[in-house]
């Protein structure tokens, strides 16, 4: 009896299967080609984002951005990313303004296919173009005035002075955090003899290792080590100069201050006498005037230098060149007289949404998808650098690689206690007086003793 009640709805499930081809085969040719021509009509075309990314060919950074345009597309099939990297549109390496050239250029020709353009922490270098202190408020969609932007921000970052360095706008998610470090490669510490710490390290700590090198050096002249990479191109040995000088300031509004203070002249006094000693161990290539950066970054896997001044980025870099080899290199907190409270790091807006863009909304949406604790997570365990996005692994206790350690450290410790490096660059007693303009080069090279130079600036400044 089950049998029969079996085979019986068998029946029944195969007739509906012949029922379509029935249909099909009783129309004519011309109605099978109209129907199937209304299905495809009806499939709408996907809508496209131009999207200027960043940080190709910089190995996991790369990966990164592309990772979220294809797992956004596949999330949302009624969208297609059409992601174009600065190097196939305008960028000129040649030319270090030209990202900030092509925003500017957009925004005053006013009509634009590109709905996404990357603006990367630079509002004040197109404004120098433009000549518009509002420029991002008029032509920038404002991240801030929108609430699922907020939920996914770290909340340090929601102030007055982020706003501020817009001109009273956050034009979008601050995906990349980055931190400057003295960058020690561990074999060739291993090398020399010495354990380099990788936080804390104090100015006789540093000593202690310039010395290793040197004398190393002399034990092994025909395998030498240089002690600090330095470049023409890209000068970076500054910073420790620029860091040893806020480590003897109170706070850091002490050392963001413009004005000229007799302790703050002590201060930069007893730096110079500090870059004196540090001149006497020779830690500078003297061939450092004809070093190309961008064509030297392997050096340092290579294990030529036992320190090398830059940002978090430098994890991509390297180990776009050797996965390997960049295991070999650690982060290490710049040398202070005292502890520091204030750090070279910054949480930059990368992307910002036009306003006149073809497809707004969509971007938005796009960029927003961005600010969500899983492209934190993503963010940072591919790039090992910190981000402003909220998410789980920003806010974890260390027990990752040297890496995670390391931003996990400087978020913790520092906070929003933190400048932009390149503002290091630019002064160190007001916009009159950087590091440079107050033979910063002289004395750590041994061309000029601290006490000649700090008269040269007490002269300059009559005090």
């Amino acid at each position: 009896m089950k049998r029969i009640e079996i085979n019986k709805m068998k029946s029944f499930f195969l007739l509906l299967a012949f029922i379509p081809l029935l249909f099909t085969v009783g129309c004519s040719d011309d109605m099978g080609e109209a129907v199937q021509y209304k299905l495809l009509e009806e499939i709408p075309e996907p809508t496209q984002i131009n999207f200027v990314g960043h940080w190709l060919n910089e190995g996991e950074r790369e990966h990164f951005v592309r990772n979220i345009a294809r797992e956004y597309e596949f999330k949302n099939q009624d969208v297609k990313i059409n992601l174009k990297f600065p190097e196939e549109i305008y960028y000129d390496e040649l030319d270090r303004k030209s990202n900030e050239k092509f925003t500017a250029r957009v925004i005053d020709e006013g009509i634009t296919d590109w709905d996404i353009l990357r603006i990367n922490g630079e509002y004040r270098e197109v404004y120098d173009i433009l000549g518009d202190p509002d420029w991002a408020k008029k032509n920038l969609v404002d991240f801030s005035q929108i609430e699922k932007f907020k939920e996914g921000t770290v909340p340090e970052l929601l102030t007055k002075e982020s706003m501020d360095a817009w001109n009273g706008v956050i034009p979008g998610p601050f995906v990349e955090g980055q931190y400057w470090a003295l960058w020690c490669n561990r074999n060739v510490a291993k090398k020399v003899g010495i354990e380099v710490k990788q936080f804390g390290m104090t100015f006789d700590d540093f000593i202690f290792y310039l010395k290793a090198v040197k004398d190393y050096n002399q034990a092994n002249p025909k395998d030498k080590i240089k002690a600090i990479f330095e470049s023409y191109v890209w000068e970076t040995t500054q910073a420790i100069a620029i860091n040893l000088y806020a480590s003897l300031l109170d706070s850091p509004e002490e050392f963001l201050s413009q004005k000229i203070t007799e302790k703050r002249l002590m201060a930069w006094e007893k730096t110079l006498e500090a870059l004196e000693l540090i001149s006497s161990f020779d830690p500078i290539d003297p061939t450092w005037r004809e070093t190309e950066w961008a064509e030297t970054q392997e050096d340092f896997l290579n294990e030529e230098y036992l320190f090398y001044i830059n940002g978090s980025w430098m994890y991509n870099i390297w180990s776009g060149i050797d996965k390997v080899r960049t295991l070999n290199c650690m982060p290490t907190e710049f040398p202070g007289f005292k502890p520091h409270k204030i750090y070279p790091a910054a949480y930059q807006v990368t992307w910002g949404v036009l306003k006149n863009a073809p497809h707004k909304q969509e971007a938005v949406d796009f960029i927003l998808a961005m600010n969500t604790p899983e492209i934190a997570e993503a963010w940072s365990r591919y790039t090992k650098c910190p981000t402003g996005i909220k998410g789980n692994l920003v806010s974890t206790n260390f027990g990752g690689d040297q890496f995670e350690n390391f931003a996990n450290y400087v978020q913790t410790k520092f906070g929003t206690n933190i400048y932009r490096y390149y503002e290091s660059g630019i002064w160190v007693l007001n916009d009159n007086f950087s590091a440079e303009k107050m033979n910063f080069r002289e004395v750590i090279e041994g061309e000029m003793t601290a006490e000649e130079a700090m008269r040269r600036l007490r002269r300059k400044i009559g005090r």
